[in-house]
């Protein structure tokens, strides 16, 4: 049996994962149908992202949040309002870079299929894709300023992917896109309706997986160097930033309303 298979079959509670003829199709399975991101889902991505990169039989990747399923509408609140203490605060932000780091470092096609919402987390964890097909009702935003939480990792992302302006545009405006404004700027590739993602987004690795392998390695690679480079400069950083609005606890009401608390 295939490594990443064998490995990663029984992770039903956080990824549900299909090898079929070299084509890996991973879809995000938290509890919840809008797949918000758990420490639980982050290390378990991480930890196939870097079978993937040693696993020969897998020849591209197509990564989901499901069937009629929010791709991921961010941080998994349960988890992130409990963190307190500096330590767990820093040891969390630098899970997330060492996930984003090590599914950019897949070197295989990745194509990314979103319905629903890619917020936050799930927005940037997109980001991280080759290609990103997308629903005509989905919808994309950066909300983590509004909401008391520190942006340095969409930062990153955004500017390399999309150019300072469009970048503050999201960030800073925390501007909420649908698809066809997030086609236009970028953030997108192509846009189809939701009876027709999965097939889409399944043709498009296909044809990807058919281009000459070596060429297509090699220029991904060159291609996610700079973003992978950008994102280590900012580890520390980025971590002190988030223990610092965590501290002060300026995220604290956003996420007792999310959890529905007094």
């Amino acid at each position: 049996m295939p490594a990443v298979t064998q490995a990663y079959w029984q992770q039903a509670d956080s990824l549900k994962v299909d090898l079929s003829d070299g084509l890996l199709t991973i879809a995000l399975a938290h509890a919840k149908a809008t797949n918000p991101f758990s420490r639980v889902m982050t290390r378990a991505l991480h930890d196939l992202a870097l079978t993937i990169q040693t696993d020969s039989t897998v020849r591209g990747v197509l990564l989901w949040g499901g069937d009629n399923r929010a791709f991921s509408v961010g941080g998994d609140f349960e988890d992130v309002s409990r963190l307190e203490h500096p330590a767990d605060i820093r040891a969390y932000l630098l899970e997330i870079i060492d996930l984003y780091v090590v599914l950019l470092g897949i070197e295989v096609p990745v194509v990314v299929a979103i319905d629903h919402h890619a917020i936050g987390q799930g927005l940037q964890v997109a980001l991280t894709g080759d290609w990103r097909v997308s629903t005509d009702r989905a919808q994309l935003a950066m909300p983590e300023l509004r909401n008391g939480v520190a942006c340095p990792l969409g930062t990153v992302l955004l500017g390399e992917l999309l150019g300072r302006a469009a970048m503050q545009r999201l960030v800073i405006g925390c501007d909420t896109l649908d698809a066809n404004h997030a086609l236009a700027l970028g953030l997108l590739s192509e846009v189809v309706s939701p009876s027709e993602l999965l097939a889409q987004a399944r043709t498009r690795l296909q044809t990807l997986v058919a281009y000459p392998s070596t060429p297509y390695r090699l220029t991904k690679r060159l291609m996610n160097r700079p973003l992978i480079q950008s994102l280590h400069a900012v580890r520390e950083e980025a971590a002190a930033a988030h223990i610092a609005s965590f501290r002060e606890r300026a995220g604290h009401a956003h996420f007792e309303r999310i959890l529905g608390k007094n």
